[in-house]
């Protein structure tokens, strides 16, 4: 009985741990993608039955619905829009709600592995408190790695949990849990990589021989339905947009770049970033890197004390594969990215508490997660208003042409035209051409009173340029208005419910900052991307539904 109360008392501490890290993300409003996914999606609205149908038959593809490859991102957004309309602070609330299951089920699976209470549940509060998980907890739209993660560990925790041998039961609920993480989000397809890297340290129980079916019969039936299904969806055509490598060297080179700065984003989670540059080309110089660090890895393995860290390395390098540059996503890196991975360092720390018998060690890990705690509820006020993600975008990335376009529109409804229009300036002479900014100039033009100058633009650009979102579209359509006066009306009503602006006079105090650095040399444009369809890449900019 007194072994039971612990563990409860351990997961409500994880629990509650999660919960007063992010504590304020209730007083936030919508942000960035959620206009999109959330706000602007008038799927939202229509009965349960019908969203499931749809989504198992593909009729969502169809519909353009946001999210539609990914049915419980669906689910939980349509249960969030029943119960809180359009109101922010209830969908942030079941985030952290969902992030802090996320992070019982992390401990569980630590205990499960490492067989230790107090290292497991140093493991579980390090999880709870890594900054590297803040754009996962604070953006609604980014909800489904939550959801991925609660299938993805719960299935892990399950085949890991030391019970005497495994039973049909267990067997089958793990089958069942990945493919709730396989319907949250596509990366958890590397879910039995990981399970698997985990058997360096011990073999999970529902691996026995006596185990009616087995657990690789129960995740080929799974993996093999889940599949058949996606490829049919991605017939209809497919939501997520993927970058256009030259090359399948270039492919591979860049893979290695991304796993092994996914392995020191794993194993060390501590800066968070909202935006990133364009990354260079990659070299071969990086493949050598990595089979340096996948050799060492295998050294280490064949101690018996360090097969611990050992995995820990491996599971950095293998969580995030699925959204690595083999698979091509437009985006090449995101905190996001590495939210799995990042169990890598928990369970590092949790093994170290384990192995090293030093007076004052717990004491400095607690003062360790408090300082980590701070600091990811910090990290998180980023996301609380739209001046502080834009500002901390561009300050992270001077380079990205999605950042300056959208601290436009920042400026644009603060009133701030000299400042929107130099931002937007900015964002083109770093990539030209590009239909997000194009888009957000026309609208400046429009809320600021210039028709003939809107009209102009709209003129110069492609007439087949599409984006995600309803920022060209209403670009298009206020700028058909009679007058001026209408037209800067209609760009008013475009601004999405939900939105928090934030602080102007700090908004102008560091654009004028930024903007006063001198552009060295504008990007290239950047490959167009392939079957982009709708996506939720650049939907921060104008999108959603209108007030």
């Amino acid at each position: 009985m007194l072994h039971r109360w612990r563990f409860a008392i351990g997961m409500c501490a994880i629990a509650l741990t999660a919960f007063a890290t992010y504590a304020d993300v209730r007083h936030f409003g919508f942000i960035y993608d959620d206009y999109w996914t959330v706000v602007g999606n008038v799927h939202l609205g229509k009965p349960l039955r019908e969203l499931l149908a749809a989504a198992l038959s593909g009729r969502s593809v169809e519909w353009n619905m946001p999210d539609a490859t990914r049915p419980l991102m669906g689910v939980s957004l349509w249960l969030d829009r029943q119960l809180f309309g359009l109101a922010p602070a209830g969908y942030h609330l079941h985030s952290v709600a969902l992030y802090a299951l996320a992070c019982v089920l992390a401990f569980a699976l630590a205990f499960g592995v490492l067989r230790s209470f107090i290292a497991a549940l140093v493991a579980g509060l390090a999880f709870a408190v890594l900054p590297i998980h803040v754009e996962a907890v604070a953006a609604v739209n980014y909800r489904e790695d939550l959801l991925a993660a609660i299938g993805w560990f719960g299935a892990a925790a399950l085949a890991y949990w030391p019970v005497r041998g495994g039973c049909r039961g267990q067997v089958f609920a793990c089958g069942a849990l990945w493919a709730f993480a396989l319907l949250a989000k596509e990366s958890a397809l590397i879910a039995p990589a990981f399970v698997a890297v985990l058997m360096l340290v011990r073999r999970p129980n529902v691996l026995g021989a006596h185990v009616v079916p087995p657990l690789t019969l129960v995740a080929g039936a799974v993996a093999a339905l889940w599949l058949n299904w996606r490829h049919g969806l991605s017939r209809l055509g497919e939501q997520i947009p993927t970058a256009n490598y030259a090359s399948w060297s270039e492919r591979l080179a860049r893979t290695a770049r991304f796993e092994l700065v996914g392995l020191w984003k794993s194993l060390l989670p501590l800066a968070p970033q909202p935006e990133r540059e364009k990354l260079a080309e990659a070299h071969w110089g990086w493949c050598l890197g990595l089979l340096l660090v996948v050799v060492t890895l295998a050294l280490l393995a064949r101690r018996r004390r360090l097969r611990v860290p050992a995995a820990a390395g491996a599971l950095a390098l293998v969580s995030p594969l699925c959204t690595s540059p083999l698979f091509a996503p437009v985006n090449e890196l995101a905190d996001r990215y590495w939210f799995m991975g990042s169990f890598a360092a928990a369970l590092l720390l949790g093994w170290l508490v384990r192995e090293v018998r030093v007076r004052g060690l717990l004491l400095a890990v607690c003062v360790l997660l408090g300082g980590l705690g701070v600091a990811s509820s910090r990290a998180s006020s980023v996301w609380a208003s739209e001046v502080n993600l834009w500002t901390a975008a561009v300050q992270s990335a001077p380079a990205s042409a999605r950042a300056w376009g959208a601290l436009s529109r920042v400026h644009r409804i603060a009133g701030q035209r000299d400042l929107a229009e130099r931002s937007i300036e900015r964002a083109l002479a770093l990539r030209p051409g590009y239909v997000s900014a194009q888009a957000a100039q026309v609208l400046n033009l429009l809320w600021f009173g210039d028709l003939e100058g809107a009209r102009r633009e709209l003129a110069r650009m492609d007439a087949d340029a599409s984006m995600p979102g309803e920022s060209l579209r209403s670009a298009r359509r206020c700028a058909s208005a009679m007058d001026a006066a209408s037209a800067a009306a209609c760009a008013r009503r475009s601004v999405p419910v939900g939105l928090v602006l934030g602080d102007t006079e700090r908004l102008r105090a560091v654009s004028e900052q930024l903007l006063s650095v001198p552009l060295e040399g504008a990007a290239p444009p950047a490959r167009p991307a392939r079957g982009a369809r709708s996506s939720p890449l650049d939907a921060g900019n104008d999108a959603g539904a209108p007030r």
